[in-house]
C-alpha cells in the first residue's frame, strides 16, 4: 500500500507534468506569470468602499478550492480570488516533499506552483524573507491572476474533465510562524520561537489582513475565499485570527459581494471551524 506522503508527491509530479505538456495549461501558466503583481510590505493601496455595504460573510467546512468551485457556479462571471496560506521562504512550501498543508493542496491541483516559482518572485519574496530571518514575516503579497484548477481539491486530487476546469485569482501571503521550533532548512532564523502577546498578534493580523483585502479590492475581486490563516502548522490562535478579520471586514463592507472562510478540518478536530463559526458566522 502506497504511503500518503509518497502518493502526494506522485500527484504533484503529475500536476507539474501536465502544466508543462498540456497546451492549455502551459499557456495558462504563461498568462498568469505575465499578469502577476508584487505588493511590497510598505506599499500603500487606496481602496474605495462599495456603495451598498452589503458584503455576505460565511464560514464553511470546505477546502479552499472546493469553496472556490462552488462560488464560481453561484457567482458566474464574477472575479473570484482565494488566499494562499503561503510559506514565506519556499515556493509551494513542502509540496515537493509531500507535505499536506493548505498551500501544498492548492499546488497539487492547479497551475499555482510554476506561477510563484519564478526568479523574480524568488528574489522579491522568498529570498527576502529568508534574509530577514524573522518568522513573523511581512505583509508582502503576490497576486497571481487566472490560476487554472484542473484537479479535485480532495485528499487524493484527480484530474477533472476539461470542461470542469475553472480559473481563480490567488493572493499569496504568509502568516507568522508561531511554532515552538519555527526554524528548519527552509525557514532560517535565530532558532528561537517568536514571543508575541495576544494584543500584538491581533494587531499583526489586522494589519496583514488589511493588506490582503486591499490587494483583492484593488484587483476588482468580487468574491474572496479566506480561511483559518496561520491556524494550522503555524500555530496561530484561531480566536485571535477570527477576531482580527471580524474587525477589519467592517472596514471593507461593500468592497466584495461575498467573503467566505473555508475552514477545512480533519473529522476528529473541528476546533478551527467551530471558532471561526462562532466569531464570524
Amino acid at each position: 500500500m502506497i504511503n500518503p506522503k509518497e502518493q502526494r508527491i506522485e500527484i504533484f509530479e503529475d500536476t507539474m507534468k501536465l502544466c508543462k505538456d498540456n497546451t492549455r495549461l502551459a499557456e495558462a501558466v504563461k498568462k498568469t506569470v505575465s499578469g502577476t503583481k508584487f505588493y511590497s510590505a510598505d506599499g500603500k493601496i487606496s481602496v474605495s468602499r462599495g456603495e451598498n455595504g452589503n458584503t455576505k460573510i460565511s464560514v464553511t467546512d470546505e477546502r479552499t478550492f472546493q469553496a472556490a468551485k462552488r462560488l464560481c457556479g453561484e457567482y458566474e462571471g464574477k472575479r473570484i480570488a482565494v488566499l494562499n496560506f503561503a510559506s514565506a521562504t519556499n515556493p509551494g512550501g513542502g509540496v515537493t516533499k509531500g507535505s499536506s498543508a493548505q498551500e501544498e493542496a492548492l499546488c497539487r491541483c492547479s497551475t499555482l506552483y510554476p506561477c510563484i516559482k519564478t526568479d523574480e518572485l524568488w528574489e522579491k519574496f522568498y529570498s527576502m524573507h529568508r534574509k530577514r530571518a524573522d518568522v513573523r514575516y511581512t505583509d508582502t503579497c503576490i497576486y497571481t491572476p487566472d490560476v487554472t484548477v484542473f484537479k479535485s481539491d480532495t485528499d487524493c486530487p484527480a484530474l477533472l474533465d476539461e470542461k470542469e476546469w475553472y480559473s481563480v485569482d490567488v493572493i499569496t501571503c504568509a502568516a507568522p510562524n508561531l511554532r515552538p521550533r519555527p526554524n528548519n532548512s527552509m525557514n532560517p532564523g535565530t532558532g528561537k520561537p517568536v514571543r508575541v502577546t495576544d494584543t500584538e498578534l491581533l494587531e499583526l493580523h489586522k494589519i496583514r489582513g488589511r493588506k490582503i483585502l486591499s490587494v483583492a479590492a484593488e484587483n476588482g475581486v468580487d468574491v474572496l475565499v479566506l480561511g483559518a490563516f496561520g491556524c494550522g502548522a503555524f500555530r496561530n490562535n484561531p480566536m485571535i485570527v477570527a477576531r482580527a478579520y471580524k474587525e477589519i471586514l467592517a472596514e471593507f463592507d461593500g468592497c466584495f459581494e461575498n467573503v467566505t472562510f473555508a475552514v477545512y478540518c480533519p473529522p476528529d478536530d473541528k476546533g478551527n471551524f467551530n471558532t471561526f463559526s462562532r466569531v464570524l458566522g
